[in-house]
Formats: structure tokens, C-alpha cells, sequence
């Protein structure tokens, strides 16, 4: 955390004026690209090893991977909005630094413990609680700070750059995790993923644009005033409200699905872990070209059109996944089909929702309202992985995945009544 007080009244143009480099020609955005696009391929590892984890070394069931997606969530629930308080407070980079030695330790911990033959359900449970605290932490600065590294014309580059590397690490991420699982076991795997944080600590230390340090108030600070202004800046505003809205029905449908999936995929389709690896890795072609594709789309087509199509498109398909069936074979197609077409659409849903948010959101209020908006949607979305956990052990595998397909799909009405689908271009903001 800076102790430097300086105020820099006048920083330097976010995105060099340099001709046809665009981005490229922005080596502190580079050096943020790079290291978020290695520690986005250690979390796919993660994401996968993790589960696989519980399951083959503590013999976890539905309720426990339900628990243990709950425990990675919660804190989004009772820590984004303080964490976006103080965040506005001072300069992010600090915070995204301490957050990723952070959670590079954290996963480190889960190899250690279990070749010890320490590690247990509990112990599982707490890592991932705390590694999601620093998750919150890392995400409310990072979307924070991309405005501070780019202006306003270069948003939807600089968002589609980040999503098309988290959707390459999907591609990549999840056939290597599979991989890493085989050789050297679920635990183990993880330490790749304790080793990209370390590189991206290592990258955003190489960053040279001085951060300017946020002005103080003219009135004492109340982090109680603070929190319940930008939680109420997201709820008053027409088009954070119903982002906010769409993003936590997804998240609620989505990790609930999240929360089984890996279960359905080895217990009901047969799925050994190299082929669930290949299955989510070829399903993430569909969020790399979404990510590709969002700029051009929104500079060919009004802004509002390409959002809600890439909603209708992203919450309906995962009803495909939930009605695989079949030889092997037929069934990997099915799921690789329905997670293709909901990665496409939410990639261009992301990148055009997370670039409106970021326009019309004074720079002063972006902490906040970067974790009002997180805490809303992952609210909700916390609380699906738990129910998602529940229903499956109550109703089965297959019949909860299809309520949350369903509800998922049903999500998406309430778009067509809202102002966002007029909107041809970003707008500006308004303090």
C-alpha cells in the first residue's frame, strides 16, 4: 500500500497519441495484458485441478463441490463493497500486487497439505474462502484501473484484449490442466497456477505510468457514506441496474450449472478428466472469438443491438449442456456446442456490458461502483453454487442442470424492456 501523498493534478494522456499502435504502442497496458493473461491460464488449472481435488483425494460429493464454489464466492458477498470503498481511497496497482502474492501462497498451500496428508474438507474449504477475498480485492482494482491506463476511445480494445486472454486461457487452460492432473495428480497440478501469480506480481511491479492518488474529500470520510453512495450510484443509474440484474440471474444460473458439472461429466456422461480438459478447452473457442470479434462488431452494428444478442445467446444455450445424452462421442459434442455458443455470447455481453459500466462511471466513484456491481452479481451467483450443490443431491444430476438451464434462458426477458438495446454508442458519464 503507497504512503506517497502526491496528487497528480495533470497525469499523461492514458493511451500514448501515437499513430495506428493503438494499444500496442502502450507498454503499461502491455505489461497489465501480459501478466493478467498468465495468471488467467494458472486459474483455468485451477478451476479444474481444485474440484478434481475434492473429489479423487477427499471423495467429495454434490454438496461438498456446491460448498466448496460457495466458500470461492461468499466474500464477493460481504467484502466488495468495503473492499470498493477503500479501493477509491488509493492507488490500485499496490493492492493488485498484495492480492496476487497473496493467492499465489494460498494455492500453494493445497500440494503442500496434501502431500503431507494434512488436507481435509474443512482446511479445502478455508483456502478457497480466503483465496476468494483476495480475489474480490484484485478484481474491483483491476477494472478500476484499466480507465487509468487507457482512455475512453481505446475501453472496448482494452476489454476485449483482457476477455480474448481469458478466453484463450480457457481454450488452452483446461486440456493442459487435464493433463497436469494425469502426470502429477489433482494437488500438484495447482502449483502452475501458484507460479503465474508470481509472474504477474512480477509484471505489474515493471509498470512506469505514475497512478495518480486519489483527491481527498473536502469532508471527513465515512466508509459507511461511501459504500452506500456507490451502491446506490449502481442502483439509480438505468443502465447499471439492469446489467447489475442480467449479471447476477446469470451468475445464480451459471455456477449453480458450475457447481455440478464436473460431477455430471464423470458420474452421468462418463467423462474421464483428460476428456472433461479437452471438453471445456474446445468449448472455449467460441469465448475467444466472442472476444475477437465484440469491438468490430459494436463499430459495424448499434452498441445496444450486439449486447442483447449476445445475452439471448448466452443464456440460452447451456440448455443443450443440460440435455446431453448419448454415446460418449454425441455427448462431448452436445456439451461442447452449448458451452461454445455461452461463451460467445457472454464474451461479447462482457466486453460490451464491462466498457458501458466503465464509460459512464465517474473516475471517483469506479472502485465503488466496480464492487457494487460485483457484489451484486457474485451475490446471488454465491448462493446458486450452494443451491446448485443441494438440488443435485436432492433431484439428481441431470434434473437440477435443466432448472438452472431453464432459469437461465428466462433470465434474459427483461432486457428487451430496458433502454440498453437503443443505445447505438457508449455514453458519456455523468457525475
Amino acid at each position: 500500500m503507497t504512503t506517497d501523498s502526491r496528487i497528480d493534478p495533470e497525469p499523461p494522456p492514458a493511451t500514448p497519441k501515437k499513430p495506428g499502435g493503438g494499444l500496442w504502442r502502450n507498454p503499461d497496458f502491455m505489461r497489465f495484458w501480459i501478466g493478467e493473461t498468465v495468471s488467467l491460464f494458472g486459474v483455468q488449472v485451477t478451476a479444474l485441478a481444485l474440484p478434481l481435488t475434492a473429489v479423487y483425494v477427499l471423495q467429495a460429493g454434490p454438496e461438498e463441490l456446491g460448498g466448496l464454489r460457495f466458500a470461492q464466492f461468499i466474500p464477493f458477498l460481504f467484502l466488495g463493497l468495503l473492499f470498493g470503498a477503500l479501493v477509491d481511497r488509493r492507488r490500485k496497482r499496490p493492492l493488485m500486487i498484495f492480492a496476487n502474492l497473496a493467492r499465489a501462497v494460498l494455492i500453494g498451500l493445497v500440494p503442500l497439505l496434501a502431500f503431507t496428508d494434512l488436507l481435509s474438507m474443512p482446511l479445502l474449504f478455508g483456502i478457497a474462502l480466503v483465496i476468494g477475498v483476495f480475489t474480490v480485492l484484485f478484481d474491483v482494482c483491476w477494472m478500476s484501473y484499466v480507465p487509468v491506463l487507457v482512455d475512453k476511445n481505446h475501453l472496448m480494445d482494452a476489454n476485449g484484449k483482457v476477455s480474448s486472454s481469458y478466453s484463450a486461457a480457457e481454450l488452452a487452460g483446461p486440456g493442459a490442466a487435464g493433463l497436469l492432473v494425469q502426470v502429477l495428480s489433482a494437488p500438484f497440478a495447482l502449483v502452475a497456477d501458484a507460479l503465474s501469480y508470481v509472474v504477474s506480481v512480477f509484471m505489474l511491479a515493471g509498470i512506469k505510468r505514475e497512478e495518480p492518488l486519489p483527491a481527498p474529500s473536502d469532508q471527513k470520510r465515512n466508509i459507511g457514506s461511501e459504500i452506500v453512495e456507490g451502491l446506490s450510484f449502481v442502483l439509480r443509474h438505468k443502465y447499471l441496474r439492469m446489467i447489475a440484474a442480467l449479471g447476477a440471474s446469470y451468475n445464480f444460473c451459471h455456477m449453480f450449472i458450475e457447481a455440478l458439472f464436473i460431477l455430471f461429466a464423470i458420474q452421468v456422461l462418463g467423462f474421464g478428466p483428460g476428456l472433461i480438459g479437452l471438453v471445456l478447452a474446445l468449448s472455449a473457442i467460441g469465448g475467444l472469438l466472442g472476444a475477437m470479434f465484440a469491438a468490430s462488431l459494436t463499430k459495424r452494428l448499434p452498441f445496444g443491438f450486439v449486447y442483447l444478442m449476445a445475452v439471448i445467446i448466452g443464456f440460452c444455450s447451456p440448455i443443450v449442456v443440460a440435455l446431453a445424452t448419448g454415446p460418449t462421442a454425441l455427448a462431448a459434442t452436445m456439451v461442447v456446442a452449448g458451452f461454445m455458443l455461452e461463451r460467445f455470447g457472454l464474451a461479447v455481453a462482457n466486453i460490451t456490458a464491462i466498457s458501458l459500466r466503465q464509460a459512464v462511471t465517474p473516475q471517483r466513484l469506479m472502485g465503488r461502483m466496480t464492487a457494487g456491481m460485483r457484489t451484486l452479481m457474485y451475490g446471488l451467483g454465491t448462493i446458486g453454487a450452494l443451491v446448485g450443490g443441494i438440488l443435485g443431491g436432492l433431484l439428481g444430476l441431470r434434473t437440477a442442470l435443466v432448472i438452472a438451464a431453464v432459469a437461465m434462458a428466462a433470465a434474459a426477458i427483461p432486457l428487451f424492456f430496458s433502454t440498453i438495446p437503443r443505445l447505438r454508442t457508449l455514453p458519456d458519464a455523468v457525475d
